[in-house]
Formats: C-alpha cells, structure tokens, sequence
C-alpha cells in the first residue's frame, strides 16, 4: 500500500457537555487539531440519559450524549471507552456511553456488556488502510471491570505493580488477532495503577503527593508497552497520568507513556489537578505506509484554565457555565510550545528517542532507538 496513513492521536477528553453550544467560538481551533484519516481520543466519562430521567448527578464524571456528538464532528472516529471514570455512572452509565457510540456509529473500543465484547478490537477501513483498534485500563477500576455477566471496561489487573498473566494472555491473544486483520493496530492504555490504593479519595492524595515520580511510567509499563508491539501493536497510545510524559520508538513502532488531556472540564473543587503542566500536552500525528511509521509530528497544545462565569467549588456534580468553558484545547505557539517540546525531549531521551523541534512544532526521528535497561 503506497498512501500515506496519517493516524490523529489526542490524549483524553473530559469532556462534560455540547462543546459546539457550551462555547462555539472554540470549534474551530479544536477541530483544526483533529486532521488525517483517522483520529483517535479517549473518552473519559460516562454518558447520561435524560430520556430515562437521568441527570449530571448519576455519576462524577457523567456526561450527556451530546459529549459523544461533539467529539465525532470535531474529528474523531476512534474513541477509547476503557478507563478508571467509565464506570462513575456505573452499569446504566457504561450501557448509555455504549448506546450513544452504537447510535453515532462511532467507532469504540474498551466497554462492552460484558468480557468478551469489551476486550474485542474495533475494525475500520479507510481507502488508504485497515485501522483496528484494542482498549484497556489498569488502576482505579474498582468494580468497574467487565466479566462474562456484568458490562464494564476491559480491565488489567494489576498486583504487586506486575500485571496478572491471565490478562496479560487474554489481551495480547485479542491484538494479536487484530494485527491479522488489519494493516495498523492502535492500543490504548489508560492507566492509574498505584501500589496500596483501594479508594478513589486515596489515589487522588497520591495523585498529588508522588506528582514528581509519575512524570515518567513505571517499568512495568515500559515492559508490557513493548509486548504489545511485539505481539501487533503499531501505535501505543497511554494515558492516565494528566500530563504529557515521553515517547519511545520500539521496533520502529511509536509508544506514547503519557499523551496527557486533550479536553480537560475537571470540576473546579478538584485542586489536585491544578498544576500548570496539567493544562498542556500535545497531539500527536503519525504517518503510516502500510504498517510502517514514515513520520511523527507533535502540535503543543494548551487549555484554558478559568472558564465563562463564576465556578462552585463545593458541589462536583454542579455542571455550569464555567466547567463547560475550561479546558478547551488550542495549539500554542511561542515560549510556551519550546518550554513544552524541551520537556517532552528530555523525558523521551532516557528511551534514546530524538525530537527535532522546529518552531512551534516538532518531529520525532523514525528510527531504531538505543538499547535500554528495563
């Protein structure tokens, strides 16, 4: 296959409402950012349904359908549905996100009504290639993980900071299955897996508290991301940690350890995510001939911390003008996308990866990277 694939890959979208009414003069900046022929993001809510009487209230991070409408015309086709706030509305809420996705014939992958269908890969055919995507989440789940009789997200277990082998094997069976199907395999992880944590109030305090060591992944992420190229994978797309982290070209395949927020509408009383690194990161484009890596780009981008009106800091479920209006992605340019790169180049160095930055945008050279030590 002689074309060019360009794959569009943002980290998470928080998003809480109709971006495209809530503040429409900032479509066209988020749309600018979203090109190519097939674009991924993860999709970190749960959807409610008003038409069952339900409201913002079902869950933490509840979200109406529209959430779902606006990403699709922003651009994206790919959207990951497993992660640690998927379950917030609990199973009404995993079956209303399942629901919207079916009904906008989105492309998802991650939940499922139950394993089976939450561990299944997501097939997609563009005119230039065959896009698959496979799903997953560790940390924080909680009950949220899917099983044979309840719907939820397909979950990793984690323990003793090792993944448990049995899911390891189950996973790794479904991307090698996909890469027989199609030319690219994209996997995304969300991950929040910390030792010692068995309520969301602590993993928020630690969240906080070991926000220096979680600028860079744990080494049993850095081994299972490379698993999963050796088993299929062509892209490894991470997330979890609010922040951009770097990037490693294993075997001539890219691994993103952290793509950070892409749309970040975190309720204001959540001052644990209030550090400025929060609110930048960068959207990642790859080039594929065939299944081969051509070229990387990165596009800095920042969101707006203070949205429109006055925020409530004391009731998380009060979805206002102001959560609506924050964190909204544009792309940046100037000091900001340099001090931005700079960083994101010298926490991919250690994997012997070169980030060029040219401007106010980037490329990462497409070449084997220097052995390291796990």
């Amino acid at each position: 296959m002689d074309d060019i694939c360009t794959i569009t890959l943002a980290g998470q979208s928080m998003i809480r409402g109709d971006t495209r009414v809530d503040a429409p003069g900032a479509v066209p900046s988020i749309t600018s950012l979203v090109q190519g022929d097939a674009a991924f993001t993860n999709y970190e809510a749960a959807v409610y349904d008003p038409a069952k009487g339900q409201t913002a209230a079902l869950g933490r991070f509840a979200s109406p359908p529209e959430s779902v409408e606006a990403l699709q015309s922003f651009g994206f086709d790919l959207l990951a549905l497993a992660n640690n706030h998927a379950f917030d509305a609990g199973v009404p809420g995993i079956l209303n996100t399942l629901e919207t996705a079916e009904r906008l014939g989105v492309g998802h992958a991650g939940a499922g009504r139950d394993l089976s269908a939450a561990e299944s890969f997501y097939l997609t055919k563009t005119p230039k290639a065959s896009i698959a995507l496979v799903a997953l989440a560790s940390g924080q789940i909680f009950d949220g993980g899917a099983t044979s009789t309840q719907p939820g997200v397909n979950e990793l277990r984690i323990e003793g900071m090792q993944p448990n082998s049995e899911d390891v094997e189950r996973i790794l069976k479904v991307v090698a299955a996909a890469k027989q199907a199609a030319d690219i395999v994209i996997v995304s992880h969300h991950t929040h897996a910390f030792p010692g944590v068995n309520s969301r109030e602590e993993s928020m305090q630690l969240m906080l508290s070991q926000l220096p060591a979680r600028l860079v992944p744990p080494p049993w992420l850095e081994v299972w991301a490379r698993q999963l190229v050796d088993t299929g994978a062509d892209v490894v797309a991470l997330h979890g940690p609010p922040f951009l982290q770097g990037m490693e070209i294993y075997q001539g395949k890219p691994i993103f350890y952290s793509l950070g927020n892409f749309i970040f509408q975190v309720p204001p009383e959540s001052i644990h995510l209030e550090e400025p690194i929060m609110w930048e990161s960068a959207v990642a484009y790859v080039d594929f001939r065939g299944d081969t890596v051509s070229a990387i780009r990165l596009q800095p981008i920042g969101m707006n911390k203070i949205g429109s009106g006055l925020p409530n800091p004391h009731e998380e479920s009060d979805v206002n003008e102001y959560l609506l209006t924050r964190g909204l992605p544009r792309a940046v340019g100037g000091a900001q996308a340099r001090h931005l790169l700079e960083r994101f180049a010298k926490f991919s160095e250690p994997y012997g990866t070169e980030v060029r930055i040219n401007g106010d945008v980037a490329e990462v050279a497409v070449r084997e990277p220097q052995s390291i030590s796990n």
